[in-house]
């Protein structure tokens, strides 16, 4: 593998020298050719640049890496669950110096090579290293789904300090075989001495040159100090009755040959063992993407996609990017040359006239020596050359359109101004150009996220951040049974315009437009997106336009609806969807002011009111029934029924009330041969009273559940009304009104131009003069 990855190294290593800004032609080149001028342009080097950005601004840019989801768990929970996971693990992430270089170095090799890969070292730790192209070696036709992948390697590194800490401690891998390490640091031990210019004895004793490896660590840890290269080598088994990855790790012949032709003290399987690392049949990961993930930037056109033969933004741009360099050193040269003095001499002795003559004012010039006029000289064709160099920047724009900034102005002719139909013509093919090289690296990125999420819920882990993770998801009144990777979908967060800033601002723009015609909710949205898009900061976002904390949700006004058809004895039933919670809590509220009121009149509740009573408190018994079924909020449950008890007792004494009211009215009539018919007058007349009292009461109640509604939506209407004057008023000098003025057509700009105050009062005159319409 590394001998048919050796040309193809040439390639990466060419591609490299370029981007990197280093001249075009070789040193043997510019001696042979007389070259005078050898310079990279950096045009290269800029579009790689703004690639990077490109990726950085779509992954990195928004609060959160990925937004987590269940389906599992409590019902009206998984919400709830779903914010805790997403804020502690994105919290962590997002902190990471490691992870943060990680993906820097993976959006570098994206441009240049088209390829990302990254690997664990271990099966623990959650944040994995960014691995050079070149230190991965894999089977040719291999296809980039990585389903005919038999093995691989992943060449490492090791000083002898590394090596002696990772094999030497209380829990140490088994597998390890000691005799070719030990073996392999006494080597290390011995070059060190070497460049240390001592002997050190002690490299004979094995407990000293322990002693030795440690106190001066930072000698083995030093860039002169030869490193034990190794290749971390996987390969598929399927013989056992479970198949997996099993792993050896072998000592590099070609960078070491001294080491590498160290006689082993450890045998196996009757011969002799070669590895520094051998567990045997060991199962090391059940799937590839538990020890390497890769990110890809095809540009390929051929399918079936594999592996090397992905073409990248950095090998379709190099031959055109090479040729332009190329090209400027030639025109400069040209340039220069046509700035230079030529003298025509006819001999040696007028040559040296020649060179001694001063070229200053009023200076006197040999009548043999001769000036050569522009005429009689080699003449370049400027207007070829600077075709050329267009022709190869129309090249390299077209080719790096789906990676780059769009320029503003691309136009031919730059007299001819763009209309706005062009423009945003323009801005939809780029948008579909991006979102389509994106949506590749958005979901190849989804499977190292899930790698990710996996290993932070390893429990036990020594992974300090995993353990951080679970203790603060556990403390939010997550599960522990919820931590497990296989309970969670994860969606990569995704920014609007796929990374392009000025794409970004176009649509924010327009959704600002739309914006009244959304419902609340998704104004308030679509006005976080687009601070979003002007600041670049999430924080300052979130600051600006907060979570609402207390907004009424639709379980809170459903409880609130339903109570007027309670209080009349209609039953209400609630669904699955609804927070049982909330709406227990919103009916005890409610029925608690209904008690409230009975109170304040005399403490005389009418039948009626009774029956709504009771029906209310039926409700609510059934809601906490349903809570009851998680057994983690018995503890609520068992309050709730005791707040509930409490109002139930007080109704419990209304009716007992009316009961002894109704029973003295009938012992006060039980003398009498009928009903006095004023009594009976008087009683349908208090009967009457109370069924328009309890009716009004319920009128009254819905009107003021209406009228709290519609007071929020204007609450929240005039503050979001607000927010955003103030937000424009403050926009008017940064970069979002800088940005969308770019977006704005040159006709728009000609006719504001245009419009004066002359204008203005010329319109006021014409509409003071104009006669007004007389009454019929």
């Amino acid at each position: 593998m590394r001998l048919s990855d050796y040309p193809r190294s040439l390639n990466r290593a060419r591609i490299n020298d370029l981007f990197n800004g280093s001249p075009p032609y070789s040193a043997d080149e510019v001696q042979e050719n007389n070259i005078q001028i050898n310079v990279n342009s950096l045009e290269g080097t800029s579009l790689a640049h703004d690639a990077r950005s490109q990726f950085a601004n779509a992954f990195q840019k928004p609060g959160v890496f990925f937004t987590a989801r269940t389906d599992m768990g409590t019902k009206h929970k998984r919400l709830k669950y779903g914010t805790i996971v997403t804020r502690e693990i994105n919290r962590l992430m997002k902190k990471s110096p490691y992870y943060f270089e990680n993906m820097r170095a993976k959006f570098a090799q994206l441009v240049l090579h088209g390829i990302g890969p990254n690997a664990w070292e271990n099966r623990e730790t959650w944040c994995p290293d960014p691995v050079g192209i070149e230190d991965v070696m894999i089977p040719s036709n291999t296809l980039l789904t990585m389903k005919n992948l038999p093995f691989f390697a992943i060449y490492r590194s090791y000083t002898a300090q590394q090596l002696y800490q990772m094999t030497h401690g209380p829990k140490v891998d088994s597998a390890w075989q000691m005799g070719n390490v030990n073996a392999v640091i006494k080597w290390a031990a011995e070059e060190t001495a070497k460049l240390s210019g001592t002997t050190w004895p002690e490299v004979w004793s094995p407990e000293k040159m322990e002693e030795r490896i440690k106190q001066d660590s930072g000698l083995f840890a030093s860039d002169a100090v030869p490193t034990i290269d190794t290749w971390d080598f996987y390969f598929w088994n399927d013989s056992k009755k479970v198949s997996g990855w099993n792993r050896r790790i072998v000592l590099d012949a070609y960078g070491q040959p001294g080491v590498g032709g160290i006689v082993p003290e450890r045998k196996t399987v009757g011969e002799e063992s070669q590895f520094l690392y051998d567990p045997g049949d060991r199962i090391y990961g059940r799937k590839l993407s538990e020890i390497i993930s890769f990110q890809f930037a095809d540009l390929s056109a051929v399918a079936p996609f594999r592996y090397h033969s992905v073409r990248s933004l950095g090998f379709l741009l190099y031959a055109v990017c090479h040729l332009q360099n190329r090209l400027r050193c030639q025109f400069n040269e040209a340039v220069f040359e046509s700035l230079m003095m030529y003298l025509r001499v006819r001999s040696t002795d007028e040559m040296e006239r020649a060179l001694k003559i001063n070229l200053i004012n009023r200076g006197i010039i040999d009548e043999t020596v001769q000036f050569v006029p522009m005429a009689e000289r080699w003449q370049v064709n400027p207007q070829l050359a600077e075709l050329g160099l267009s022709h190869n920047q129309q090249i390299i724009n077209q080719n790096s359109s789906s990676y780059v900034q769009s320029p503003g102005k691309t136009s031919t002719n730059p007299d001819i101004e763009k209309t706005a139909f062009q423009v945003r013509a323009e801005l939809n093919a780029t948008t579909e150009l991006i979102s389509s090289s994106l949506l590749q690296a958005y979901k190849y990125q989804e499977f190292e996220y899930q790698e990710i999420f996996r290993r932070f819920c390893i429990k036990n882990s020594r992974d300090m951040d995993v353990r951080t993770f679970r203790l603060n998801c556990l403390k939010n009144g997550v599960p522990e049974d919820l931590l497990n990777p296989d309970a969670w979908d994860l969606e990569p967060e995704r920014v609007m315009g796929s990374g392009n800033k000025t794409l970004e601002m176009a649509i924010a723009k327009q959704l600002m437009e739309w914006r009244p015609l959304y419902d609340p909710a998704s104004q308030r949205e679509i006005l976080k997106v687009a601070t979003l898009s002007a600041t670049n900061d999430p924080a300052l976002t979130d600051r600006l336009v907060p979570e609402q904390a207390d907004k009424l949700t639709d379980s809170k006004q459903k409880a609130m609806v339903s109570m007027g058809a309670l209080m009349q004895g209609l039953p209400v039933k609630f669904g699955v969807t609804d927070n049982r919670i909330e709406v227990a809590e919103t009916l005890m509220f409610e029925m608690s002011l209904v008690i409230q009121s009975i109170e304040q009149n005399g403490q005389m509740a009418t039948p009626e009111q009774l029956k709504g009573l009771q029906m209310v408190g039926q409700t609510i018994g059934e809601q906490l029934q349903v809570i009851a079924q998680d057994k983690s909020q018995a503890d609520r449950v068992r309050k709730y029924g005791a707040d509930l008890g409490k109002l139930m007792n007080m109704v419990k004494a209304y009716a007992q009330r009316l009961a002894q009211q109704m029973k003295a009215q009938a012992q006060q009539n039980g003398g009498q041969q009928g009903p006095d018919p004023a009594d009976v007058a008087k009683a349908q007349a208090i009967t009457m009273q109370a069924q328009i009292k309890a009716k009004n009461a319920a009128d009254s109640h819905s009107q003021r559940t209406a009228q709290r509604q519609v007071q929020w939506e204007m609450e929240e209407k005039r503050k979001q009304e607000q927010h955003q004057a103030e937000l424009q008023r403050e926009g008017q000098m940064t970069q979002a009104q800088i940005a969308t003025d770019d977006v704005l057509t040159a006709a728009d700009i000609r006719r504001s131009r245009f419009t004066t105050k002359a204008d203005v009062q010329n319109k006021k005159e014409q509409a003071q003069a104009k006669p007004k319409a007389t009454p019929e």
